[in-house]
């Protein structure tokens, strides 16, 4: 019943600049929203919906013009995109060192580069192949993405963001499965 509550609240703000809500706490404490006033209940004035702008993922070339150090065109890439580490993987013991593979179709022309961005900070990478190794990658949550560099350093394909986790074992963790190693 809460959840139908919330959508018909979730409704009524969607469709109105702003709009009175009403809050009641029964004598259960259970709280209760509704767009009615009722008997003892609180108005809350509920102001604009907040929203951000989505950021544009793009699995075409930014620049679909050729480098003028090219002899030929460059050849659109049809697939690019992080394939490890998936999305909502958690990633045990690492050593703070990240593995990234990239998958790229067709293959890197000559003179463009593949960097990443972790937590949105380009990692400066510049790499030629498919597997990065990305230093300093701690545990907790991160986000991820790869991206493909002209000769003149220019940006041409971002892969969509993936969240990863990272984890480590510790010893002073009570639910740790791996007994510490023993002193003689």
């Amino acid at each position: 019943m809460r959840k139908w509550w919330l959508v018909l609240i979730t409704l009524i703000v969607g469709t109105s600049s702003a709009a009175t809500v009403w809050k009641w706490v029964d004598e259960n404490g259970v709280t209760h929203y509704s767009d009615r006033p009722v008997e003892g209940a609180e108005a809350i004035e509920l102001g604009p919906v907040q929203t951000f702008p989505g950021q544009r993922a793009s699995t075409a070339p930014r620049s679909a013009s050729p480098s003028p150090t090219s002899a030929e065109p460059a050849q659109a890439y049809t697939r690019f995109e992080i394939v490890h580490p998936t999305q909502q993987e958690t990633l045990w013991n690492i050593g703070g060192t990240l593995s990234v593979e990239v998958a790229i179709e067709p293959p890197l022309a000559p003179g463009h580069r593949i960097d990443v961005y972790l937590d949105g900070n380009r990692q400066r990478l510049d790499s030629t192949s498919n597997v990065l190794q990305v230093p300093e990658v701690y545990r907790g949550a991160h986000t991820l993405q790869a991206a493909v560099f002209d000769e003149n350093g220019r940006e041409l394909l971002r892969t969509l963001a993936v969240t990863f986790f990272v984890q480590q074992t510790s010893v002073l963790n009570p639910y740790n499965r791996t007994p510490p190693a023993r002193r003689n």
